[in-house]
């Protein structure tokens, strides 16, 4: 079939008649002396802000640092409120320290710093003059006078409960000053790294926390200190801090807070602060050990039930405790054997797994047979001293094979004769379970040992127990400052302002942890919990990170003088009760 060429006539494109007038509507707009501004302000910075007017921040910033009014245009409180509300900005990431400008564009500035700053006077350089003043009043000092205001100014209770641990920082960059001869700074330089980059270098930061959560110290330390190090300057400080009093205070922190120069530091105290911890394995002639098998031979446990804040959660194990006083090191100190209902069926699970793992590494080490049966014994003595703690007995046999091999081809007058060929396999005989150390296994595993100086008169096993698993509380600040938008990697290059950095960061925190106190306080006063939540659900002991993302759904809209609360999901009533809920009480309508 023959094949057609078909012409199509297009016409000329022009523009529609209304299309047109509606261009030169706006170009006439455009040509205006007159422009009205619209910009949109996150409803959770103005939040942040109210916190930081009940913390007293401005005045304690400006009356601490050096500054002269007549040289900075920016007050020293204000740019380093733009630097805590950094994290805020984005709930999906975090904006750099030289680009903190661009993170308020299209935000209503006089609403946020109280004047009609503009984008550039929160530039890198201004923002660096800040940390180095707050560097030479010394930032730790600054950051505890702050948060310790949270407690006169939100009405929070004194906890006599204090949590301690310490996390580290990636940094980018090679920070020549820290190796310069005679540098005495913050050392920024390689250690163990607690988040798994041991290539890169790093500094520490260590945290003192309430039982609520609430950081009431911080302390950005050489990116090589060690836990026990801190942990050593930690007790320093809270015996300076409680003076007299600190008897009646309880100091929580993992392992390495228990040696002999930490409890030396505690007992030099005419009080001794009081400490609870895990007891290390190999600390003080292995007493955690001895203390263990002593409970199990006793089998007198006393059943302290569910020890988990939430109690009725199906996941909730249940414990049993047996307490020893022991001498170490010239003090008679308490330890709490611990044992759990929980870890039966892992015990079994990770007995059945190891057995799965060695008959594999039986099938590959002895895939082929040995040339001669001493290889073959050497191979079965190292294959054994790899596996010696194993929970299993492994029996390896070695048998032999014979073969001949023949000569190929016709039969000769001078035939040689056949070889002999021998061959020394090794197959598994028999792989039981030892029943000692699978019984030393299941013990380890459902059971652990605390070390504490505090008297069983003053509190019983559960309660040492409780206390210590809030030891959370810390932790959960760590993964909080080391998300994305807050600190996980920093870039500054002076070492001297990392650590002012680090403590208007933790600012951030405060604010982020006391948010999440306040809420779950008041949500405690109420009959049922408001439905609030995304879909409508309850709001029901909330996270910091839900409390963020329900804000994010709100805005305020400013054009010119006029404020407008912008509502993503149409429900303004929600951020009433929102706020009540962090007691920033608000009338609707």
């Amino acid at each position: 079939m023959k094949k057609t060429k078909s012409k199509i006539k297009i016409d000329k494109l022009s523009p529609s008649v209304e299309g047109s007038r509606n261009f030169k509507k706006i170009s006439l707009l455009l040509n205006a002396k007159n422009f009205s501004q619209k910009t949109e302000t996150p409803c959770i910075l103005i939040v942040c802000n109210q916190f930081l007017d009940i913390l007293s921040f401005d005045t304690l910033i400006n009356e601490s640092i050096r500054w002269d009014q007549g040289q900075w245009k920016v007050p020293p409180c204000k740019l380093a409120r733009s630097i805590i509300l950094t994290p805020f900005l984005r709930v999906d990431k975090r904006c750099p320290l030289y680009r903190i400008e661009d993170g308020f564009e299209g935000m209503d500035l006089n609403l946020l710093f109280e004047n009609n700053y503009l984008l550039d006077d929160f530039n890198d350089d201004q923002l660096g003059k800040l940390l180095d003043r707050i560097n030479e009043v010394g930032s730790t000092g600054l950051f505890s006078r702050i948060a310790f205001n949270a407690y006169t100014n939100f009405k929070i209770p004194i906890s006599h409960t204090l949590h301690g641990d310490t996390t580290s920082h990636v940094l980018y960059g090679q920070f020549e000053a820290c190796e310069q001869e005679g540098y005495e700074g913050l050392n920024v330089t390689y250690g163990h790294s607690k988040d798994n980059h041991p290539e890169l270098k790093q500094v520490m930061t260590g945290m003192l926390t309430d039982e609520y959560g609430i950081p009431i110290y911080e302390q950005t330390l050489d990116g090589n200190t060690s836990d026990s190090t801190w942990i050593k300057s930690a007790i320093h400080y809270l015996q300076g801090l409680l003076g007299d009093k600190s008897g009646d205070y309880t100091f929580i922190a993992d392992s390495k807070l228990v040696n002999k120069k930490n409890l030396e530091v505690v007992y030099a105290d005419e009080s001794p602060i009081k400490f609870i911890s895990s007891c290390p394995s190999s600390f003080s002639s292995k007493i955690a050990e001895k203390t263990r098998k002593e409970a199990y031979l006793l089998d007198n446990w006393e059943d302290i039930g569910i020890c988990c804040e939430n109690e009725k959660s199906k996941r909730a194990a249940r414990y049993k405790a047996q307490s020893f006083m022991k001498p170490v090191h010239g003090n008679m100190l308490r330890l709490i054997v611990i044992k759990g209902n929980d870890p039966e069926n892992k015990v079994i699970k990770n007995i059945e797994k190891e057995r799965k793992t060695i008959e594999a590494d039986i099938k590959k080490s002895f895939n082929k047979p040995f040339a001669c049966k001493p290889d073959a014994q050497k191979a079965i003595d190292d294959f054994l001293k790899k596996h010696k703690n194993s929970l299993f007995d492994i029996k390896l046999d070695i048998s032999k094979e014979t073969t001949e091999k023949k000569q190929v081809g016709r039969p000769s007058k001078n035939q040689k004769p056949s070889i002999i060929i021998e061959k020394f396999p090794v197959k598994l005989n028999n792989l039981t379970e030892n029943k000692e150390r699978v019984k030393e296994y299941k013990e380890n595993s459902e059971s652990f040992v605390l070390i504490t100086n505090v008297p069983e008169s003053e509190k019983r096993n559960k309660e040492i127990l409780q206390d210590y698993k809030k030891q959370k509380v810390i932790e959960t600040n760590f993964e909080e400052l080391k998300k994305p938008l807050m600190i996980s990697t920093i870039f500054l290059k002076k070492p001297e302002r990392i650590e002012a950095l680090m403590m208007l960061l933790h600012i951030s925190l405060l604010i982020r942890v006391l948010m999440r106190f306040i809420a779950r306080m008041n949500l405690n006063k109420e009959k049922e919990p408001p439905r609030i939540d995304l879909s409508g659900r309850p709001l029901v002991n909330p996270t910091a990170d839900t409390l963020l993302r329900l804000f994010a759904l709100h805005s305020v809209v400013t054009v010119g003088n006029e404020y407008t609360v912008y509502s993503k999901s149409g429900k303004v009533d929600h951020l009433h009760k929102l706020l009540k809920l962090l007691g920033l009480h608000s009338e609707p309508g």
